[in-house]
């Protein structure tokens, strides 16, 4: 049995009329921005308030830009101009680490002594008990005593 599969997942289903439910919903946020002008302003204010406003929503709701939606383009953008840059061909001169706490730095040197020292059969054996390990003998509790 042959199944059939959606070839255009990337359109989106006409809802109300020609508009997309994100256009729709977009020329609704631009009708609420405009509701209080058109109440407390004259008509030419209104006139000269909405031309610009529903220019901008039909911007936001029309415009594809390689494939991708103009909201989605100046999102991308701001997002590129607001975080810090790495540039590769400008070499920074490295600062150099300083300890801070002695015994940071004792207690560093003591760990790496005490690593150094373990074979790698009891490195195995801490990592196959995740570090729940005892080096001296402990008598068993369980045993039965003769």
């Amino acid at each position: 049995m042959r199944f059939q599969v959606p070839q255009f997942t990337d359109i989106e289903d006409k809802i109300i009329g020609p508009f997309t439910l994100k256009q729709f919903i977009m020329y609704i946020v631009a009708v609420m921005l405009l509701v209080p002008v058109y109440i407390y302003s004259d008509l030419s204010l209104f006139i000269t308030i909405a031309l610009p406003v529903f220019g901008v929503a039909a911007v936001f709701a029309h415009v594809r830009i390689y494939g991708k939606s103009f909201g989605a383009v100046v999102s991308a953008a701001i997002s590129y101009a607001l975080k810090g840059q790495l540039y590769v061909w400008r070499r920074q001169k490295a600062v150099p680490f300083k300890i801070i706490d002695e015994e940071w730095s004792a207690a560093r040197t003591r760990a790496s002594n005490e690593r150094s020292s373990m074979s790698l059969s009891d490195i195995a054996q801490s990592l196959d008990t995740k570090g729940n390990i005892s080096t001296e003998d402990v008598e068993d509790p369980l045993a039965v005593s003769e």
